[in-house]
Parts: C-alpha cells; structure tokens; sequence
C-alpha cells in the first residue's frame, strides 16, 4: 500500500476531494480512512483524514505547484530529461530535476522552460580542473519529479502533442552535427542507452517529414577510453541518425538546436551544400 509522500500533489488533491465528499455525506472519520484505502490504495491515518476536514492541515503548503499540463516548455523539458538532465531524490524528501551543460543558452532555455510551468529554478556556474566548465540549473519540486519519474506513456503524450520542442530539448541534449568539407558529407545524430527513447524520437521526426535511422553503436561491454582511463559500456548505446540532405534541411527548419553553436553550424554546412538555393529554385518553380 503507497504512503502519502510517495504520491504527487495532484494525487493527493484527488484524495482530499473525495474525503470531503465522503465527509459531507455524513461519513466517519474512520470510515472514510477505510474508503480511501480501498478505493486509492494509499494509508492515510484518521488524524490526517481529521486535520483535512477541519481545515487544520494543507498538504500544500511547501509544495510548490506547477503546470503539467501539455505545452510546449514542459515537452522541452521531457525531451531534456531523457537526454543530459537528471533526477534525484535527497534527504528530507527533496525530490531535485537537474541539468549540468558547457552552452549557456541551453541552461538559459531550460531554465525559461521551468519558470514558465511554475517552477523556480536555481542558476550557477561550476568550474571543474578535470573537465570543461559547466553551467547549472537546479529546481527542487516533488510535482515534477513524479511526473518525470512516473509512466513513459505520460511523457510520450506530451512529446506527441509538441513534437518540435521535445524533439529539439532531446537534440539539445545528446545531438551533434558533423560536417566533412571534404566528402561533403552531413548528418545529425544523437545517442541513448534507451532504445524506446530513440524510437519515439524517429517516429515523431516522420511525421515532421524527417528520414532517420538507430542502430546499435556500441555494444555492452565495448572497452572506452575517457580521459586517459579505460572503461566499458555496460549496456548498449543506440545512435539515430538524420542524414539524407532533405531531411537534415527539414531537422533546421522545423527542430534545429537552441544552443547557437550547434543551430550555426548546422546552417552554414547547409549553406555550403547549396541547400537554401535549391529551396529558393523550387519555390520559383512552383510559382
């Protein structure tokens, strides 16, 4: 049976509904304790079923509530969590979404994307000898983390209704552009352990009109070197790629980065590929 701090706020909202209904119609304390078991699978003591009727006691005093409804900052937000950000819970029950990042636009976008549900994040820079320096961005809400943490298909649905902006937090995160001047070869690309994170990922950019493919890039087991010390992958890491010329101009026009490095070079390989020329051509054509 799941206790109260184990459920989200809009879980708890629900529960304190029914308990004043089932007050109003003249139920007992400790009847409505065993109606609420039954019926939510939670325990709930008679003293807090107690303390929600008179009034005494709001759950959500300390919680700061957000907007989890599907839009398109919380879609970006999802598709940041499944690439770089992370999820922890701390001590005291404090449930942390964090993002760690080199560009500061990409830590200045997730940011925006969390005060605009509501949130209210924490910003810094962090300087580190044994790496590059990194941009942070923490927020501490139990609403989120249990959104985030909760069933893939939540997540899916709101990827599904904002496509671009879950599609460009996840490039954001684990996409890289790579550009040979020589074989005039371009593709965009991004890696995850997930396979059914990637799979959502190319289904969505078909229905953006973008050709992709995952493959296995490295297997479990495969030895790596990082910074000088050898490790393994201890499981799979799949890569999807965009590679066919169209469909990397179609990932610029409808995705594209929020991080302006990785949005310019983009840009200028297209460029340099003649890609906006031939645009310009077939729109004359078409007139």
């Amino acid at each position: 049976m799941r206790k109260l701090k184990e459920l989200t706020p809009w879980e708890i909202g629900t529960i304190q509904n029914r308990v004043f209904h089932l007050r109003e119609s003249g139920m007992s304390y400790s009847k409505i304790r065993e109606t609420i078991m039954t019926e939510f699978n939670v325990s709930v003591s008679k003293a807090t079923v107690l303390r929600w009727c008179k009034g005494t006691h709001n759950t959500f005093n300390k919680t700061k509530r957000v907007n989890l409804k599907p839009s398109p900052e919380l879609a970006y937000i999802v598709g940041v969590y499944l690439g770089d950000a992370s999820v922890s819970e701390t001590g005291n029950y404090q449930y942390r979404i964090r993002l760690k990042v080199v560009d500061r636009d990409f830590a200045q976008n997730f940011e925006r994307a969390l005060r605009a549900m509501g949130a209210n994040p924490r910003t810094g820079f962090e300087r580190n000898r044994g790496r590059a320096d990194r941009w942070w961005v923490e927020v501490t809400n139990k609403e989120l983390f249990m959104f985030l943490k909760g069933p893939k298909e939540r997540l899916s649905k709101t990827a599904g209704t904002y496509p671009k902006e879950f599609l460009r937090g996840f490039f954001d995160s684990e996409g890289t552009v790579v550009f040979n001047r020589k074989s005039r070869t371009l593709y965009v690309s991004a890696s995850n352990y997930d396979l059914d994170v990637l799979t959502l990922c190319e289904e969505l950019l078909k229905r953006l009109d973008i050709d992709s493919k995952i493959y296995l890039h490295r297997g479990k087991g495969t030895p790596v070197n990082i910074r000088g010390k050898m490790y393994q992958y201890n499981s799979d890491l799949y890569r999807i790629t965009i590679q066919r010329r169209r469909s990397v101009f179609n990932f610029y026009r409808a995705v594209g980065f929020s991080i302006q490095r990785k949005q310019l070079k983009l840009k200028e390989a297209l460029e340099l590929l003649g890609m906006f020329k031939k645009e310009h051509q077939c729109a004359d054509m078409a007139k």
